[in-house]
C-alpha cells in the first residue's frame, strides 16, 4: 500500500511538472504591422444597389515567418473607403522568397453613388501616407 501511495505521489508531481513546462516549439506572433498594397481586384466598376461584391487587396509577405493577419476598413465619409492589409511576423526564421496573400472584403453598398477606395501602399519620401485610389459606382 506504501508503494501505490508513493507512486500515485510522484504520479501527481510528475503531472504538475509537465504541465508548467513552457512549449517554446510552435511560432509565436511577435508583432502585428500594416504592409503596403501591391494589387486590388474589384470585379465590377459599376454595381447595382444591394449587391454585394468581393474586393480582394494583395500583399507580399516573406515565406516562413510573415502572413496576412487582418485588415482596416475605415469610413472616411459616406463615399470613400480606407484599406490597408496588417501582417503578422513569427518568432520563425524568413526563408529566402516572398508569396502573395490578401484580404477578402465583402462591400455591399447602402445608397447609390460614387464610391472611392483609397488602398494603402506605403508612405513616401517625405513620410506621407500614400494610396491605390479605385472607384466603383452604384446605380
Amino acid at each position: 500500500m506504501k508503494k501505490v501511495f508513493i507512486l500515485s505521489v510522484l504520479a501527481v508531481f510528475s503531472a504538475f511538472a509537465v504541465s508548467c513546462k513552457d512549449n517554446d516549439d510552435y511560432s509565436q506572433i511577435e508583432s502585428v504591422f500594416a504592409t503596403k498594397t501591391d494589387s486590388v481586384k474589384i470585379p465590377m466598376d459599376t454595381m447595382a444597389l444591394g449587391v454585394t461584391q468581393e474586393i480582394l487587396v494583395y500583399s507580399t509577405f516573406k515565406k516562413t515567418c510573415e502572413g496576412i493577419y487582418s485588415y482596416d476598413y475605415n469610413y472616411t465619409n459616406d463615399s470613400v473607403r480606407t484599406i490597408a492589409n496588417f501582417a503578422y511576423k513569427t518568432n520563425d526564421v524568413c526563408g529566402d522568397g516572398t508569396y502573395v496573400d490578401g484580404s477578402r472584403i465583402n462591400f455591399k453598398p447602402t445608397k447609390t453613388g460614387n464610391y472611392i477606395f483609397k488602398f494603402w501602399t506605403g508612405k513616401d519620401a517625405a513620410g506621407a501616407n500614400t494610396f491605390l485610389e479605385k472607384r466603383v459606382v452604384v446605380e
